[in-house]
């Protein structure tokens, strides 16, 4: 054995030790292969395939979400379409009480009953519109395919579609249409009743005159009312009227010396009968009654004098009279139980010429059937008329007459009283008003003719059912339909004519909304005629006549309340409502380039704009005007067109499923706005036999709207469905395609796990024998 100092046989086996070193590194990549399960774990195990595999797995990453995402939008849309199938389930049943609401048989009252559920029923579908929600994405506002809005409140969108965004100027010009005009009944008074109509106010500011008490109808001539300056008391007492009996004969005496502290009537009665002997000592009594307060005092008994001359006081109840006359005068006869009627004026000390209008004051003289009353004056400051305060009401201040009357053919004795309304005057004089002087004439009126402005309804014979009973002793609601909305006004038998116009005209204006920016018109939308003076429209005493400052189909009224109510008013359509003939005209607001043009009779314009109806407010085309030589309203082109700038913003916000890894693969899922407005059924009623007639064929095209648009939303499932199936396919397949780049090679790894194994132990034993060669030769040189 040599022994080489080098020992060459150590250093041979330390050479292999990077044999050693890579077959531990075979065996670690194996390990992390086996481990991973991963045939490629970093680059630089295979850059290409490694470079194709990452591409790969995107994709695969891309097709798992997508796949995600059909099924969130198969959710998003079966929750729209669980939605619409409750709106269409609520149009069935609007559709089966339209139907059963266009049967005859049924009464006002039976339709109040279905037009409540009918309300309900458009309530939730616009609360189901308004609420119905995919995390927190509103479903069918119409808000899923776009938005808009509007430089003034008269131009609207309804949402139909995907939409082209953008800014638009809407131009209109418009051929004005008409609006509905209704009338009622001829409001007639009930037996017994009374009313007051104007004739002629001769300049005097007194408005109205009502509250009639007792009061008879005028039949041949008029009544009047004497407003004037104070009076002396000159005249200041006369015979009225009389009742005497067969055989009785009267002869008017001078009535001397008068002094009065009240202004009112005296009832003369002899309690005995007198001959042509003309004795002294005929008793008779008086007795005195207010024109002022409706007092009246007691009998108070008199007896005449020498040559049948009375000079006497009478003194009863506050009152003091005093007066002289001749009882009975020279050449009369009487018997017990006649009458004579004496109106006596109250001396106020008045100078001459004393002007109490100025100061809102006066003297009222009132004469009814030829007898004139007493003078009544007013010598307070605003006694009669009180200064305009400049509110913007007409105020009035009520005085009230009493009257008394001596029947000539019964004696019998009735009082009565009725009010003036005097309006306030004189806005520049601050200190008080100023009564205006002249003769007022007026008509009463009685049964059966036409109530005025200032009869309670109570007192209407249309307010009295077939059996006698009042309907008004319990207060009546009358429901008012238009526009798209609702209002009600109550009724009450003290409610007089006038009460139930400003009530219908507040439901109209601020309820409906269907009024006129002028409040001159507004106050004209409901009119009731007192008199014969009108013509056209304005024709036949004792009708209210109701409209609104709208045209065409949204300017209708609907009415709804108890049968009996309905058919008090018997309304009766005397003017057809006719739509707007509108060229409606949209260019791109910032371009100016014509978007297009379209000539319509409706307030919706449709087609003109993608995925957009365009609603037009009537009045933002025709403006209602009074026509004063027709007393009617007409309608013109509006003038503040010219004034407007009509711009529509519309903002695309579709809704889109991402069904695919690249960009624009995606599912349009947007649903169009489906509330009442856009379906058409916000101005159906069924509170009449034609308007439930109309209601079905609404009613229909609203079904078929929402099924067209159930039917997409269906198909979009479907297609989504497959998208879904589409996608978990191509996933599967990506997915192994990669696997078989990327993943290892289970079998081939463990071989070269065991054969890196088996060179590393292998290397390690021969170094370790290696090392032992040296050691042996130093146990030789021991020995």
């Amino acid at each position: 054995m040599s022994l080489s100092s080098t020992n060459m046989i150590n250093l041979f086996a330390l050479s292999n030790l990077s044999a050693i070193g890579k077959a531990q590194n075979e065996m670690g990549s194996a390990i992390e292969k086996l481990s991973t399960g991963m045939g490629i774990n970093h680059a630089k195990d295979n850059a290409s395939a490694f470079s194709i595999s990452e591409k790969m797995r995107s994709y695969i990453n891309g097709l798992k979400k997508a796949a995600l995402n059909a099924q969130d939008g198969t959710s998003y849309l079966q929750t729209a379409e669980g939605a619409t199938e409750e709106v269409v389930s609520m149009l069935q049943r609007m559709r089966e009480l339209a139907v059963q609401a266009s049967n005859g048989t049924y009464t006002a009252n039976d339709r109040i009953e279905l037009q409540k559920e009918m309300d309900q029923l458009k309530q939730e579908i616009d609360r189901i519109s308004d609420t119905a929600e995919f995390n927190t994405k509103k479903l069918l506002n119409g808000d899923s395919a776009g938005k808009w809005n509007s430089s003034t409140s008269k131009v609207g969108a309804v949402i139909t579609g995907n939409v082209e965004e953008g800014n638009y100027a809407v131009a209109v010009d418009v051929e004005p249409g008409k609006n509905q005009v209704q009338k009622t009944n001829i409001l007639a008074l009930k037996e017994g009743a009374t009313a007051a109509q104007i004739e002629d106010n001769g300049n005097v500011n007194v408005t109205s005159i009502r509250n009639l008490e007792n009061i008879a109808p005028s039949e041949n001539t008029n009544y009047t009312l004497t407003v004037q300056n104070a009076i002396t008391a000159g005249d200041s007492a006369r015979v009225t009227s009389s009742y005497l009996q067969d055989g009785s004969l009267y002869v008017t005496g001078d009535i001397t010396n008068v002094t009065a502290n009240a202004s009112g009537y005296m009832i003369i009665e002899f309690t005995e009968p007198t001959d042509e002997a003309q004795n002294a000592g005929t008793n008779f009594r008086a007795k005195f009654y207010s024109a002022e307060t409706g007092e009246e005092g007691a009998w108070v008994n008199f007896t005449t004098g020498v040559d049948n001359s009375l000079s006497a006081t009478y003194t009863s109840s506050g009152f003091n009279i005093s007066f002289e006359m001749e009882v009975p005068s020279v050449n009369s006869k009487v018997q017990t139980g006649d009458r004579l009627m004496l109106a006596f004026t109250d001396n106020k000390s008045m100078p001459a010429n004393a002007d109490i209008l100025s100061s809102g004051g006066g003297t009222l003289i009132l004469d009814m059937n030829g007898v004139t009353g007493p003078a009544i004056t007013y010598n307070g400051v605003n006694s009669l008329t009180t200064p305009d305060n400049n509110d913007g009401v007409e105020d009035n201040k009520s005085i009230t007459i009493h009257t008394l009357e001596l029947d000539s053919k019964t004696g019998f004795i009735s009082k009565g009283s009725l009010a003036f309304d005097f309006k306030e005057t004189n806005p520049n004089n601050i200190g008080n008003g100023q009564t205006r002087s002249g003769i007022v004439s007026f008509e009463v009126r009685g049964t059966g003719e036409a109530a005025t402005y200032n009869t309670k309804l109570k007192d209407i014979k249309n307010f009295v059912n077939s059996e006698g009973v009042d309907i008004l002793n319990n207060t009546q609601e009358l429901k008012i339909y238009g526009n798209g909305k609702q209002a009600s006004i109550f009724l009450e038998g003290n409610d007089t004519v006038r009460d139930m116009k400003d009530k219908l005209t507040k439901a109209i204006v601020e309820d409906l909304e269907m009024g006129s920016h002028d409040a001159f018109i507004n106050e004209r939308l409901v009119q009731y005629l007192p008199t014969d003076d009108g013509s056209g429209t304005n024709a036949v005493r004792g009708t209210m006549i109701i409209q609104t400052a709208l045209t065409g189909d949204v300017s209708q009224l609907a009415f709804i309340g108890d049968q009996s109510l309905i058919d008090a008013f018997g309304l009766a359509e005397i003017q057809k409502s006719q739509n707007n003939i509108s060229t409606v005209t949209v260019n791109d607001s910032h371009t100016g380039v014509l978007k297009g043009e379209l000539v319509t009779d409706s307030d919706r314009v449709r087609n003109l704009l993608k995925g957009v109806d365009i609603t037009i407010d009537t009045r933002t085309a025709a403006t209602a005007t009074w026509n004063m030589a027709t007393e009617s309203i007409e309608f013109h082109k509006s003038t503040r067109l010219d004034n407007y700038n009509i711009n529509l913003h519309i903002v695309d916000t579709r809704s889109e499923i991402q069904t695919g890894t690249s960009e624009g693969e995606v599912v349009d899922v947007s649903i169009p706005q489906l509330d009442t407005v856009a379906l058409g059924i916000d101005n159906t009623f069924i509170t009449s036999q034609s308007n439930a007639q109309n209601a079905i064929t609404d009613i229909d095209a609203a079904i078929a709207k929402v099924n067209s648009v159930r039917s997409t939303i269906g198909a979009k499932i479907n297609r989504l469905d497959s998208a879904y199936a589409y996608l978990q396919n191509a996933r599967q397949n990506m997915t192994a395609s990669e696997s078989r780049i990327r993943d290892t090679d289970m079998a081939a790894e463990s071989t070269n796990l065991a054969s890196a194994q088996a060179l590393s132990q292998a290397g390690l034993a021969m170094l370790a024998q290696a090392n032992q060669i040296p050691a042996q030769a130093l146990r030789l040189l021991q020995a």
